[in-house]
């Protein structure tokens, strides 16, 4: 499976009545994936591709609002959680989703007029805020269960009519991700506003969102400077672009771009060889996680500049086995990735899997993935 696929039109089908209980929907959506043309695929890889679905129906809505829409965004959230409900939560992989989800779409000062009501039609609108809404009582419901006979209709009627029924303090799942190096940390406000219920379907102030709305766009700039500065590199200083492929941060995003870059033949273009990027890639990532095992002592001797120590810092790396994991997990998603889609073949990166496979026999992906390899695979079309 690559890191761009989504759920097929069959399960997506499954997720889109606005009238099916969300319960029997999750019923029916766990029986077809278990069949689905993935093949075996593990939690995250099933996370992976339902988050990728939730991003396209959510930029689908700013066009295109729908009741159908409505159904997938929130089955899809709750699929989400669900698939990952046995994770702690400040150690679930995608709780920086939702705070982001949160951010970017909880903005709206006021609800529209009689929104909670079904009609005919569902504003772009109506429907971030329900969903919003939705995954704040998904994260902080302590009995989960008690809203999933209700159907996305009725469920986000419900929600936009009357809010959720204690404050939500998006802060404290914040913290969650500083804490874990998934974000930097933040001064902490002089003040927080207590939100009534209601409020919360009012949305936050617009001092609020300011503020994190800066912080998205900051966010996103540094990572689409980054990017544009890799493609002027690979066009004009290629061994420049070279040394900053090959220590990319180990992250969704990151391995997306790499992906698409060697899927697209980018690197033969300029004549960079995709195979030297690749395992160079793969083995400085194998050293970060290895890295990652204990926090470090402090230097004796200032770090050399170009030194790896000096490198993954970039990262703000969390240690431990947990953390290890992830980041292996996202590593064995990538090589797959570009195995099926015929980028590399499963030879040239002989070494690096016998080292995965090894090092990291405790984890059952990597059991599963040793498996995947002997057993090969048919390889996937390069994408056009």
């Amino acid at each position: 499976m690559n890191l761009t696929a989504t759920l097929t039109p069959g399960e997506i089908e499954t997720l889109s009545n606005p009238h099916g209980s969300i319960q029997h929907t999750s019923r029916t959506f766990e029986r077809l994936t278990d069949q689905t043309s993935f093949g075996p695929e593990g939690a995250f890889e099933k996370s992976i591709r339902i988050k990728n679905t939730l991003d396209y129906f959510e930029e689908l809505t700013r066009a295109e609002p729908s009741w159908r829409s409505l159904a997938i965004l929130m089955n899809c959230e709750y699929q989400l959680w669900r698939v990952n409900e046995d994770i702690l939560l400040k150690l679930n992989p995608f709780l920086s989703h939702w705070v982001e989800a949160i951010q970017r779409l909880g903005s709206h000062d006021t609800l529209a007029a009689e929104s909670s009501h079904p009609k005919e039609a569902i504003s772009t609108y109506e429907i971030d805020t329900a969903r919003v809404l939705w995954i704040k009582t998904v994260l902080h419901s302590r009995d989960i269960g008690q809203y999933l006979a209700s159907t996305p209709v009725e469920l986000a009627s419900e929600l936009l009519d009357r809010g959720i029924s204690e404050p939500f303090d998006l802060q404290s799942y914040v913290r969650m991700l500083e804490d874990e190096g998934i974000y930097e940390k933040t001064p902490e406000p002089e003040s927080t506003t207590s939100l009534s219920t209601r409020s919360e379907a009012d949305g936050h102030s617009d001092q609020g969102h300011k503020k994190a709305t800066d912080r998205d766009h900051s966010f996103d700039d540094d990572i689409r400077q980054e990017k544009e500065s890799i493609l002027r590199n690979i066009k004009e200083q290629p061994e420049t672009a070279i040394f900053e492929l090959t220590h990319l941060p180990i992250n969704i995003t990151y391995l997306d771009f790499l992906t698409t870059l060697l899927a697209d033949h980018t690197l033969e273009k300029h004549s960079i060889d995709p195979a030297h990027v690749i395992t160079q890639y793969i083995q400085h990532a194998l050293r970060t996680i290895e890295r990652m095992e204990k926090p470090p002592s402090p230097p004796s001797e200032p770090m050399d500049e170009w030194s790896d120590d000096r490198l993954v810092g970039r990262e703000e790396l969390e240690y431990g086995k947990e953390a290890q994991t992830r980041r292996i997990l996202l590593l064995l998603l990538f090589i797959k990735s570009l195995i099926r889609k015929g980028v590399v073949e499963l030879d040239v990166l002989y070494f690096e899997i016998a080292e995965i496979t090894v090092r990291y026999v405790w984890i059952k992906e990597v059991r599963e993935f040793r498996t995947w390899a002997e057993e090969g695979i048919e390889v996937d079309g390069a994408r056009g």
